[in-house]
């Protein structure tokens, strides 16, 4: 298991999907700041977005998604001229407190358990070709992202505000609309093991976004960057890793075939931490994830994450977490 993938199911990545179609014209969906994330993929017609404190317009066709990891406030219209349009209303989402819209003209939102599968189809028009006839509907998959934000971890500061992805050529387009298609089928079912899989669906989506993100990163820095990074990214990867606890800085460095002053200060640059602080916070989520998940003994996980006594242990928690080992079991 690599770091990233560590973090995600550390972190619990979960979405609500929702169908937004906006038909004719001219209309305008505001979407108002959330905590955690959304996403929306076009699946048909074409679209304008706009972030909140940016004049930029961006065109959106099918294929395309965006993302807004820390709920940033947007704007999307049929056209350009829609962008100012005052807000009318509020989009009835069944009460569901978690996505807020502000609309004008002719837009519904609704759950995706709750729309036909056939009102959520994927346009067959591949990008580029003629949308004349699909160009008066414009549909949405959108997703809010949920995550649990009490760990303190330097991925979740450094997300992003804002992710864009393109699937131009036919064999990412066919891809992404599998994906999506699955996920819709998904979260409109009420099979057994749906959620799980809706939310492993969603992982997928937003690995494919960060793995963009990174590859367009100009000037890399933070998180992300030490990802990517040959050098600590491979130290990151051997952490999150670790069966039992070997790993010291100094076999972080040997394995990186770094000295220990330039390792510190490059770990330190990129993560924001130092490796040994890194380690020790990684233990921990590892320890966490059994206090939850597991009838082992608090002892036991104690003695694994390296501390020498249930006392020691339980205090490190409880600074990590703001919660005791007893609670995050009740939690469980």
């Amino acid at each position: 298991m690599d770091a990233l993938t560590h973090i995600l199911k550390n972190i619990q990545l979960s979405a609500k999907t929702y169908v937004c179609r906006g038909t004719g014209g001219p209309w305008n969906l505001q979407f108002q700041y959330r905590p955690q994330g959304i996403a929306h993929i076009v699946i048909q017609g074409q679209c304008y977005l706009r972030e909140a404190g940016n004049d930029r317009l961006l065109q959106l066709k099918v294929g395309d998604s965006v993302a807004f990891p820390t709920g940033g406030v947007h704007w999307i219209s049929d056209c350009p001229d829609s962008q100012t349009l005052a807000a009318q209303n509020v989009v009835n989402i069944d009460g569901d407190v978690g996505l807020f819209l502000l609309k004008t003209g002719n837009v519904t939102a609704i759950p995706a358990d709750a729309c036909p599968l056939e009102d959520a189809c994927w346009e067959m028009t591949p990008p580029g070709g003629d949308l004349s006839s699909q160009v008066q509907q414009t549909v949405l998959l959108s997703l809010t992202l949920s995550y649990d934000s009490s760990i303190n971890h330097p991925f979740l500061k450094s997300l992003p505000c804002f992710i864009e992805t393109r699937a131009r050529p036919r064999h990412d387009l066919e891809r992404l609309r599998a994906l999506t298609t699955l996920l819709i089928e998904e979260s409109s079912g009420h099979h057994p093991g749906n959620p799980l899989i809706v939310n492993h669906l969603t992982e997928i989506l937003t690995v494919q976004m960060l793995r963009v993100h990174m590859h367009k990163m100009k000037q890399p820095s933070g998180y992300m960057a030490a990802l990517a990074d040959p050098q600590i990214g491979r130290a990151l990867n051997m952490i999150h890793t670790e069966s039992e606890q070997k790993l010291s800085v100094d076999s972080l460095c040997n394995a990186s075939a770094m000295g220990r002053t330039a390792f510190n200060e490059k770990f330190v640059e990129l993560v924001g931490m130092t490796p040994k602080a890194y380690l020790t916070n990684t233990r921990l989520m590892r320890a966490r994830h059994r206090l939850q998940n597991s009838s082992d003994s608090t002892i036991a996980i104690a003695e694994d994450a390296g501390y020498a006594s249930e006392a020691a242990f339980s205090k490190a928690i409880k600074r990590h977490f703001n919660k005791t080992p007893g609670e995050l079991r009740k939690e469980a």
